[in-house]
Formats: C-alpha cells, structure tokens, sequence
C-alpha cells in the first residue's frame, strides 16, 4: 500500500464482496474517505451495512474485493499500524489486567517488566489501579472493556479501530466511559475510526461523522461536528445537538426502510 502525506488514512473505492451458498453478497461498494492523523471519525448506519466489514479492510484482516487503502506512515518497528477494540473485549482469562494491558507492548517491548511499568499509568487513567491483579472473570463488564481499550492505547498504534467498543454496557457506566475516552484520546489525539449504533455517541465523541447506507453500503453523508474540545456530556442537552440527531435519525430510518421493502 503507498502513502499518502498529511492523512491518517484514505480509503478509496473499496467494495468488498463475499460467496455465500446462496450466491454472491456485495457488504460494501464503492465505501471513500479520508481521516486526518489526529482526526476522531464516528460511523453509523443500518446493522448490517458493512461497518464492521469496513473496519476489517482497514485492519488488513480481510482484502478488498476492488478499491485500496493508502496509510500516511509505513509501520514502525515493533509499532502495529492499528490496534482493534471490539464489543467483545477479547482479554486473555488467564492473565491479569497488567498482563492484558502489557500485551499491546509485546510487538515493541521484549522485557516483560518494562512493559508492565508502561501500562501502569494507562491502568491508573481508566481507574483500574486497585484492579491491577485481578483477572477478567473478576471484573465487570465495564472494567474489562476499559482494559481492552487501554491495551489499544498502550500500544501506541497509528490508528484506532474501535467496533461498538461500549455496545455492551448499560447507560450509565457508557456515558462514564465515553467521557474517559475523550479524555485518554485527548493526550495524543491517535487517528481513531470508531463504530457505533448510537448516534448520540457518535455525535459526542467524533470530529466527523459518516453515515452509511443499507447493504451495500457506501458512504451517503459526511457531518462535520461543530462542537468544541473539549466536550463534556452537557452538550446533549443543546438544541443543536438535538437537531443533528434528528438529522442523522431520518436518514437511519429512511436506509432501514429502504432495506426492509
């Protein structure tokens, strides 16, 4: 894959069709974009439109049927070009939130206490200090997803790619995480393209915001959020904020209908 200067990333023309024993299923088509380096991009649309799909590419865990991604930086050594955060954590249960932690180092880092001694601090910033030596079927399903996402930021990776990463959490401990988020982003500001059902969400915590159409999906608009940084949870209560997610509902609605006739 080339390079191109001053992006994260561009995506350009990408479709990627899978054969299934029912035929050909084209998941995206023709999906374009660019993220700045230190650029937060949300992406909604209707469940099964390919964001996960999309996510995947970028990752290189699948290959694109037609289309390329260009990365700004080739990878450095011992530093992955992108770290996943999924809905499922994904922790290792036999080891402990250290380890976990310290795993995204084991690319870049051989000695094992250098390691732990750079995850502590990232521990201490999700509030899992005194959970240090715990191990994850010891831990809330909040707590396990702040140590997935603090092994993605340990690992000091180009690019974050976060799958619904707080889907699986009640109201209240996802309001508190997304505020945590932004806060833990806010120190090196990675390139992050984060996935998400929710659309208050994805309000709050991104810079822009794509949203998708029903399978195949392909970008339909892009929102630029005019809201300034640092945020706090207060701006879901102003009425700009209320009309951008109206917004974004009608075309969500409009794309499910359109899927569903």
């Amino acid at each position: 894959m080339n390079s191109v200067s001053n992006l994260g990333l561009t995506c350009q023309g990408l479709c990627k069709t899978y054969q299934t024993k029912n035929g050909l299923i084209s998941a995206i088509k023709d999906v374009s974009f660019c993220v700045k380096e230190h650029e937060f991009i949300c992406i909604v649309g209707p469940s099964g439109c390919g964001k996960t799909t999309l996510l995947k590419l970028i990752a290189g865990l699948l290959h694109p049927t037609s289309g390329q991604i260009f990365f700004s930086q080739d990878p450095q050594d011992g530093i992955p070009r992108s770290a996943l955060v999924f809905q499922e954590h994904g922790l290792f249960p036999w080891m402990t939130v250290l380890d976990n932690v310290a795993f995204g180092l084991e690319m870049r880092v051989k000695d094992k206490k250098e390691r732990r001694d750079l995850s502590r601090p990232l521990i201490e910033k999700m509030g899992l200090l005194a959970f240090t030596n715990n191990y994850p079927h010891e831990l809330s399903m909040g707590m396990r997803q702040r140590v997935g996402i603090a092994r993605a930021f340990v690992s000091k990776a180009q690019i974050l790619l976060m799958d619904e990463p707080l889907g699986s959490l009640d109201a209240q401990t996802k309001l508190i995480l997304q505020e945590e988020l932004l806060k833990i982003w806010k120190e090196d500001q990675k390139c992050v393209v984060y996935i998400t059902h929710d659309i208050e969400e994805a309000i709050f915590l991104g810079d822009r915001l794509l949203v998708m159409t029903a399978r195949p999906g392909h970008i339909r608009e892009e929102i630029v959020i005019p809201f300034d940084r640092p945020r706090d949870l207060s701006i879901k209560e102003l009425t700009e904020f209320a009309k951008m997610k109206g917004h974004i509902w009608r075309i969500l609605e409009e794309e499910v209908r359109k899927s569903c006739g």
